[in-house]
Parts: C-alpha cells; sequence; structure tokens
C-alpha cells in the first residue's frame, strides 16, 4: 500500500436487517436497494475530502457496484477475496485483511452483531459503525453523506488521536479463560441450543448484562434505561430476572420494535469496571448483541467482566464540529 493513499475499509453485511425478528415484531426488512444507496452517498462523501482508495468486502449481489462505477475515475476500489460470499467468515476474513492493510478507518454497515464480529480483528484500526441492522445500538444512525465527510476529516486531521475514543465491551469467561465479547449485552438464556439466534421472548431470560443504555433504545437497553433513568450512558448494569409472576418489581420496556413486554426484576446493580459477576444458570445459552452464540453449563463456571480496551471508534460530532 502507498503510504501517500488515503485509504478505507468498507464491510457491508447482505444480511443485516433480516432476521427473524422481522415474522415476530414490527421490525422492517432492510433491501440490498437501500445500502447500495447508502455507498453511493458514502463516495461521495469520501471523495469530497479526498479518499483515493477503498478495500471492500465481496458479495453475493454486489451491492457496492453502482458506486464503484459512479466513482470510478476519483476512487480505486479494491474487492477483498475470501473462500466465502454472505457467511460470517467473509466478514472475519475481510476484518482480518483490513487489519494488517493498516487501514486509516473502516467503515462497517451493519447491526450490533455485525460491529461485534468485525471490531474484534480490528482493534488497532479506528471505526465508523452504520446502522442497517434491527435494535442498533452501538451503530451510529448517520446518512452515508455525512459519514463519508467526516471519515474523510478525520483521515486528514492532524491530530487523529483527539476525534476517536476507546468504547468499553462485555468479556465472557469460561472458568479464567476468554471465551468472546459483546458490545451492547449479554443475555442469558435457558434454551440449550443455538437455533435461530434472535432472542425475543422474555420467558426464556434470566439474567441481563447491559453495556450500553440509550433513552431511546429498543431492546434490552430499553430495561436498563427504565430501572434506572439518571444513569450515565457509559455506565454499566447487571439485572437478574425473576420467574415470580407475583413479585411488585416490574416494568414494561419495548424489547423489540413494537413489541413491549412485562419485565419482572428479582434483583439489579451498576456493573462496575474490573468487577466479575459470575452467572447464576447451570445451563442454557448466552446471547451477545441480541444473538445466541454460546452454549454453557455448569462445568463452564462462565462469567462476565467489562473490558476498557474495546473498539476504537470515531467521534463523529467531534470531528464534524472543527
Amino acid at each position: 500500500m502507498k503510504k501517500n493513499n488515503k485509504t478505507v475499509g468498507i464491510i457491508v453485511n447482505p444480511n443485516s436487517g433480516k432476521d427473524i425478528r422481522r415474522l415476530v415484531s414490527s421490525a422492517f426488512v432492510i433491501p440490498q436497494q437501500y445500502k447500495s444507496n447508502e455507498l453511493i452517498k458514502l463516495y461521495e462523501g469520501l471523495s469530497s475530502q479526498g479518499v483515493d482508495k477503498i478495500y471492500l468486502m465481496p458479495d453475493f449481489s454486489d451491492v457496492s457496484k453502482r458506486a464503484r462505477e459512479k466513482y470510478s475515475s476519483s476512487i480505486d476500489t479494491v474487492i477483498l477475496k475470501t473462500r466465502n460470499l454472505d457467511d460470517e467468515s467473509t466478514t472475519i476474513e475481510s476484518a482480518k485483511q483490513m487489519s494488517s492493510l493498516e487501514l486509516d478507518c473502516v467503515i462497517i454497515f451493519g447491526g450490533d452483531g455485525t460491529a461485534r464480529l468485525a471490531s474484534k480483528y480490528l482493534n488497532q484500526t479506528p471505526i465508523l459503525a452504520i446502522s442497517t441492522g434491527t435494535n442498533n445500538l452501538f451503530p451510529e444512525n448517520i446518512d452515508g453523506t455525512v459519514a463519508g465527510i467526516a471519515v474523510g476529516k478525520f483521515i486528514n486531521s492532524e491530530n487523529k488521536e483527539n476525534y476517536c475514543s476507546r468504547h468499553k465491551k462485555l468479556d465472557v469467561y469460561f472458568d479464567k479463560k476468554f471465551v468472546d465479547s459483546a458490545l451492547v449485552d449479554v443475555v442469558v438464556t435457558d434454551i440449550p441450543y443455538i437455533g435461530a439466534r434472535a432472542v425475543w421472548d422474555m420467558e426464556s431470560v434470566s439474567e441481563i448484562f447491559i453495556n450500553k443504555i440509550r433513552y431511546s433504545g429498543i431492546g434490552f437497553s430499553s430495561i436498563g434505561f427504565n430501572l434506572v433513568k439518571n444513569l450515565k450512558s457509559d455506565e454499566a448494569i447487571y439485572i437478574n430476572i425473576s420467574k415470580n409472576k407475583s413479585t411488585s418489581n416490574k416494568l414494561y420496556s419495548p424489547i423489540a420494535p413494537g413489541k413491549i413486554e412485562e419485565i419482572l426484576i428479582d434483583n439489579w446493580k451498576l456493573f462496575k469496571e474490573n468487577e466479575i459477576i459470575k452467572i447464576h444458570a447451570s445451563k442454557g445459552t448466552l446471547a451477545l448483541d441480541g444473538e445466541r452464540r454460546i452454549e454453557f453449563n455448569y462445568l463452564n463456571n462462565p462469567s462476565i467482566k467489562i473490558n476498557s480496551e474495546g473498539p476504537l471508534c470515531l467521534e463523529i460530532k467531534e470531528i464534524l464540529s472543527n
């Protein structure tokens, strides 16, 4: 790679916005046409700031084709090669390649799950996650044009460290062995298999670790906000769900678009940095950022810890304000 190039990586999850929650809630499907349009707008913003090289994750539908063709005279696009298309392994391989290329920034189009997966392999690369999924709390809801301008301004800035910061994450351990991380939440369910992955029914949930709490959040984040409305946005919370239907400690929260459920609370507390909280359930699955990913039993001795050295994310407001 030529060091005088202004280089950006782009990961677009072709499957984001299409999971089972479209069948069990009022979430809408994100069409490929929408993603294609956002890429055209992104290229416009990047081009306006002098970005001249893009490394792109491949996908079967070739969602970037219109953008590549329209800006072929100003931006050189390199489509990466991966063993599979439209699979989690495509995101992983692309993120690993982008990390080795030492790009100025990587832009991730997808939901919380896509951002979680890609950021695991881009720890030293500044990222901007843009929402095209469900119940998103980690990615930004931002127009592609503005995103492109912001990324270009960041690349052109002399003091890049002033315009990006580390976001914390939740690390999962079996005994003392690291297993995986979540950016938004870890949910303990009594479902013994991964299955359809998405969690939308509170009947199966026993414990919740929430890392991202937002007043406008849909999903488990809304439960945390309803418990402590003056909670700082950078604080985390642990909730033990009650199975006692007659408990007086209850609230109602939107756990999916158009789906409000009664939440029964046994107890809860703030989850502090360097604290380790052991999971009480003897078996089940752990959902990371809305998707069941890990099966466990009592022999695994699972626990959760906050890690302050999470993804290095662009601070869009600060970038655009200078």
